[in-house]
């Protein structure tokens, strides 16, 4: 286990930031699960984006982020996770959402923020990740 100075690794394939378990899948898929009522600073957004990269070995990546127990972004942080910068990191994004506030934080990023690379909402992880894989 290795401690950097804001995420752990706990293996080559997991590391926990302090808003995100970010777990590396097959076919070049990152998961990353909001942990439980974290709302997401601009800060803690690029830890996670970093945090990405390094699992990913700077390969750019599918992702697929489970908000359904997110209590949301800051308007700062929606305005990154669209940028240049994390475009060179993601490929593609598929937003697991559940209830009418996880479905409301979804749309809002992707009606506000207008990311340059495909994001899409899902009820099933099974079907983002299927979705996902065609970005490889």
């Amino acid at each position: 286990m290795v401690m950097q100075e804001n995420y752990m690794t706990l293996d080559e394939k997991k590391i926990l930031t302090k808003t995100e378990e970010i777990v590396l899948l097959d076919d070049n898929i990152v998961y990353c699960r909001v942990l439980p009522g974290k709302l997401m600073s601009l800060e803690e957004g690029k830890v996670n984006i970093q945090a990405i990269s390094k699992i990913a070995n700077g390969k750019r990546v599918s992702v697929v982020v489970d908000i359904r127990e997110s209590k949301g972004v800051t308007k700062e942080c929606r305005k990154y996770f669209a940028s240049k910068e994390v475009a060179e990191v993601q490929s593609a994004c598929a937003l697991i959402i559940e209830s009418p506030f996880s479905r409301l934080i979804g749309n809002f990023f992707l009606g506000l923020n207008k990311p340059l690379f495909p994001t899409k909402l899902f009820n099933d992880e099974h079907e983002a990740i299927n979705w996902l894989k065609q970005f490889g």
